[in-house]
C-alpha cells in the first residue's frame, strides 16, 4: 500500500448578488448538494488565480476578487475562501470545463443563483462554506444595511 500523496490546496469563491450566492448543484449517484465555485490550485498558480480560472470554468463569469475570508481549516481538505465580486451575465459552465466532459446521467453540475436564505436548504457543503457565505454577506454590508450595534445603559 502507498502513502497518500499530499493534500491539495483548494480554492473557492463565494459570490453575492442581489441577496443570492453562485453555486454548482450538483446531482451525483442520486445525492443532491451545492457546492461554491472552485477547485484546486496548480502549481505555480496563486489561490487568487486558481479561484478566478474556476469561477470561469464552472460558471462562465469572470470576476474579480474582493478578499480572503477568515474561514476556519479543514486539515482533510483545505481550502481557502475568497469574497469575490461576479461579473455580469447568466451562470452556465464553460464547454471546455472538466465538469462538463466528465457530466453523466448520474453525475450533474449546473450554476445557479440561489438565495442566500436557502444555503442550507440546498445542502452546501462543506459546512465551512456556508461559514464563508455568511461572512461575505456580512462584509458586504454598507454601514446603512448594518445592524444598529445594542447599547446598554447603566441601570
Amino acid at each position: 500500500m502507498s502513502a497518500p500523496g499530499p493534500l491539495r490546496l483548494r480554492a473557492a469563491a463565494v459570490a453575492i448578488r442581489g441577496g443570492q450566492v453562485l453555486v454548482v448543484l450538483r446531482e451525483r449517484d442520486g445525492r443532491r448538494y451545492a457546492v461554491l465555485p472552485g477547485g484546486g490550485v496548480e502549481q505555480g498558480e496563486t489561490p487568487q488565480g486558481a479561484c478566478l480560472r474556476e469561477l470561469r470554468e464552472e460558471t462562465g463569469l469572470d470576476g474579480a476578487v474582493v478578499g480572503l475570508l477568515p474561514v476556519g481549516l479543514d486539515r482533510a481538505a483545505p481550502a481557502v475562501y475568497l469574497h469575490v465580486e461576479a461579473g455580469p451575465g447568466v451562470p452556465a459552465m464553460a464547454t471546455d470545463a472538466p465538469e462538463r466532459t466528465g457530466a453523466s446521467p448520474t453525475n450533474r453540475y449546473r450554476p445557479a443563483w440561489v438565495p442566500i436564505g436557502e444555503v442550507e436548504a440546498i445542502g452546501l457543503v462543506p459546512p465551512l462554506a456556508v461559514d464563508a457565505v455568511r461572512m461575505a454577506v456580512s462584509a458586504g454590508r454598507s454601514p446603512e444595511e448594518a445592524p444598529a450595534p445594542t447599547v446598554r445603559r447603566p441601570r
